[in-house]
């Protein structure tokens, strides 16, 4: 097998997967249910999501110092990271009745698909340049 099939088979790559997959299924549930938010669903989308975020940002540094980054790559990090930084700020803000204003809501749900696809492509990228 390739290094890059090995390296997205590795399972911190399919932890990340997992984490996304549980953290989208959670944040569904959340808002089927509505208000007042269930605690038990709440807990276990913010944890999916901050041990999805933590997993992925290790992933990627280590990619990092594996390859020799270009601008791309480096951009695209940065992106990655700030889609997050976002998805954090606004699931924070919805968690406040007063603060759940519609805008809100819908960056939240468009956010995560862009975060998926720019983490992806980063790790697309930098697993690329090492094999």
């Amino acid at each position: 097998m390739s290094t890059l099939t090995n390296t997205f088979a590795s399972p911190k790559i399919i932890y990340c997967g997992l984490g996304f997959v549980l953290t989208l299924i959670s944040g569904v549930a959340l808002s089927h249910f509505g208000r007042p938010l269930n605690s038990a669903i709440f807990t276990l989308h913010k944890l999916s999501a901050v041990g999805t975020v933590i997993l992925l940002g290790m992933n990627i540094r280590t990619f990092y110092r594996l390859v020799d980054v270009q601008t791309l790559n480096l951009v695209l990090i940065v992106v990655t990271g700030l889609l997050l930084l976002a998805l954090v700020i606004s699931g924070a803000l919805l968690s406040f009745d007063k603060l759940a204003v519609p805008v809100t809501l819908r960056i939240h749900q468009v956010i995560p698909l862009l975060a998926l696809a720019f983490s992806a492509l980063t790790v697309y990228l930098l697993v690329g340049n090492k094999s």
